[in-house]
């Protein structure tokens, strides 16, 4: 842009968006890029706790935490712009990350957190952290029982009983999961929920310990026989299955896999039953008792004609999409 004499400006009628445009130019280029922009807002904001470079390290809000790095190429191709807005303006409390946007309570506005990510999203094509640095904390002499006590029951409960995240000690994550499986997903992380790669924390024998440690969870309740094949014969008289409620069932699938976007920052949101039933731009999105219309089963299931699929990086295991549309089916009941 050829700047002009102070005069001349004066001379030229302007209009009023170009008189707007000018200002917001000059505004902007007296701030700097929006990448030296966002640079600044990480450095003052982020960094203490993922680093300069976002390579993480100790997690100084919760005493044994470590935290994994944001830069590399494989987390930055697995989060969009929107994961990565929701997680800086809501924060990941479980993990100790508080909001920081200002409309829950945080020191940045709309502006500074898009000028955040764009300086995140600039570290895709050349990731500051290809080989994190080497973190040396006390995980690295923890056993698998240590670790998990330490890091996993945060999410999945300290028998492995569910919360945040999944039952690890249920049959049906059991039998769906091999030992490779749960060795990556531990490894890597799930790109979907707030479960981070540990491989840049733990070792692989650690990680390996911890499978064993997690299949030793399993919680089949065993029906030992008698001695006589008349009492092994007779059949064992079971009561019928719990409906499935929203509190038990539902609530903690959309806590480890929906509310990191769908809260209160608008639209559908999925923190409570009466919310769940009642927000989005085409609620009621669950029509008890009614799979086919409603849309949160049809986005589940990708067979939705608004909209995209949810969640945005991948369908959600079919046992949890499962569990939802049979409480749909059942009426919905809280």
């Amino acid at each position: 842009m050829a700047w002009l004499p102070v005069a001349m400006v004066a001379a030229v009628p302007w209009q009023s968006e170009q008189l707007d445009a000018l200002v917001a130019y000059t505004l902007s280029a007296a701030k700097g890029t929006s990448l030296e922009v966002g640079q600044n807002l990480f450095n003052s904001n982020c960094a203490p706790c993922h680093g300069e470079f976002g390579e993480g390290g100790v997690n100084p809000a919760q005493s044994g935490d470590i935290i994994a790095p944001i830069s590399t190429r494989e987390y930055m191709s697995t989060r969009d712009d929107f994961t990565l807005r929701a997680i800086i303006s809501e924060g990941q409390p479980n993990l100790g990350m508080s909001p920081f946007a200002t409309n829950f309570g945080g020191p940045l506005s709309d502006e500074e957190i898009d000028a955040i990510v764009a300086f995140l999203r600039s570290w895709e094509e050349n990731p500051p952290v290809e080989v994190p640095p080497e973190v040396k904390s006390s995980q690295a002499m923890l056993d698998a029982e240590e670790i998990f006590a330490d890091l996993c029951s945060q999410c999945h409960g300290s028998q492995g009983e569910g919360g945040i995240g999944p039952a690890l000690s249920s049959p049906e994550f059991q039998d769906k999961n091999t030992d490779t499986e749960i060795f990556d997903t531990i490894n890597l992380g799930h790109e979907a929920t707030a479960m981070i790669g540990w491989g840049d924390i733990l070792s692989g024998e650690q990680i390996q310990q911890l499978v064993t440690f997690i299949r030793n969870l399993r919680s089949d309740e065993v029906l030992t026989p008698t001695a006589t094949p008349s009492a092994i014969a007779t059949p064992v008289e079971t009561s019928a299955p719990a409906a499935l409620s929203f509190d038990r069932d539902i609530l903690p699938v959309f806590a480890a896999r929906c509310n990191m976007c769908h809260g209160a920052s608008g639209g559908w949101d999925g923190t409570s039953y009466e919310k769940a039933m009642s927000t989005g731009e085409n609620a009621p999105v669950i029509i008890p008792g009614d799979i086919d219309n409603s849309l949160l089963a049809q986005k589940l299931l990708g067979t939705q004609t608004l909209g995209a699929l949810m969640p945005p990086a991948g369908k959600l295991p079919d046992a949890e999409i499962q569990i939802i549309l049979n409480w749909i089916k059942e009426g919905a009941k809280q």
